[in-house]
């Protein structure tokens, strides 16, 4: 018996014998079961790509969010700097300021503590031209009081002088009965008394026309030094105003002084702050260049990520096509075999 199989190599018509046809068929079904073998790995490939697939779709989604929250923490902190370095920049204005401000202040207490000096100096020579004036009236008070004081004792002694004179002449009186009996016995002795008081009173009298003179003289030296009494007295004055305008300019220029003081001291305070300021600006810097690296190589990782899945999903399709061409060729080879079986059956059941 024979029977025909289609080869599909060659394309032409054989008659092949049922053995023939029956090992066709044994090396077709497992031919097609290795076929079915190898679709089925590949489909198991294709399952396992689809999982790493989804595998890395998850973690680009994690390391996109991941990305983005480190983007927002890098502009944050960003936000932060620029906040930060405007207020540094009103820290280091006011620094500024103050040190400009205190500086002028320093200047005006400088200039008015000259012109305190100045006024001191003139103060102090005006004092001592009042003193030397003063001393040198104080010679002239001296020389007026001296014969002051001479002209009031030879006053004295002519007014007591007088006083003896005048008793002598009474009592002289008396004893010459005035005049009645002047050999009287007492008269003698009383009349040398009366001349000696004469004498001495015209001795005191012409010494009252020298210190009269003297006092006349210290009278002029007096009325002299008057105008230059007045001229002391004024430079006194002068002198205590601008000792006052001294302690006036020394009190500002302390008070402007004391004034710059405080500014220098809030302007170190602000240097303090601008330096606490640039340790927390280079901080909040490595904090924005680390969110901003990291946010880089998270979104670098998530597009892999994504090429990866892309590249897997690929994988998956080419292993699903290549399973499907090979349970094609499968079920192509079964069929082929089972043509050959139903030919072989159909050959048995004609006659010879």
């Amino acid at each position: 018996m024979a029977c025909t199989v289609h080869s599909q190599r060659s394309g032409a018509s054989e008659l092949l014998s049922p053995l023939q046809v029956g090992r066709y068929a044994v090396r077709a079904e497992r031919q097609s079961g290795d076929y079915d073998s190898k679709a089925e790995r590949q489909i198991a490939f294709a399952t396992d790509s689809d999982n790493a697939a989804t595998s890395e779709r998850e973690l680009a989604a994690k390391e996109e969010k991941r990305a983005r929250e480190s983007a927002y923490l890098a502009a944050d902190v960003k936000s932060r700097i620029d906040k930060i370095l405007e207020a540094g920049r009103d820290q280091v204005n006011q620094a500024t300021k103050l040190k400009a401000k205190a500086g002028r202040l320093q200047e005006s207490a400088a200039e008015l503590l000259t012109k305190a000096k100045g006024e001191k100096e003139t103060a102090a020579a005006l004092k001592a031209k009042y003193y030397k004036t003063m001393d040198t009236y104080g010679e002239a008070v001296k020389k007026i009081d001296k014969a002051t004081a001479d002209a009031q004792s030879i006053l004295d002694q002519m007014n007591a002088q007088s006083l003896v004179l005048a008793q002598v002449a009474t009592q002289y009186g008396v004893a010459t009965n005035h005049g009645q009996n002047p050999d009287a016995a007492t008269a003698a002795a009383l009349r040398a008394q009366l001349l000696q008081a004469q004498k001495d009173l015209a001795t005191i009298t012409a010494r009252k026309a020298s210190a009269d003179e003297d006092t006349a003289t210290a009278r002029k030296l007096a009325d002299q030094y008057q105008p230059m009494i007045i001229a002391a007295e004024k430079d006194k004055r002068e002198s205590d105003f601008h000792f006052q305008n001294f302690a006036h300019l020394t009190h500002d220029a302390d008070t402007l002084q004391n004034r710059a003081d405080a500014l220098l001291k809030r302007a170190d305070t602000t240097d303090g702050l601008i330096e606490s300021t640039q340790d927390n600006l280079e901080s909040k810097r490595k904090q924005f260049e680390h969110y901003k690296n990291r946010a880089q190589t998270e979104m670098a990782i998530s597009l892999q990520a994504e090429d990866k899945e892309a590249e897997l999903r690929t994988q998956a399709r080419t292993a699903r096509k290549e399973a499907a061409d090979l349970a094609d060729k499968a079920r192509r080879l079964r069929a082929l075999a089972q043509e050959g079986v139903n030919n072989v059956m159909a050959a048995a059941r004609e006659p010879a």
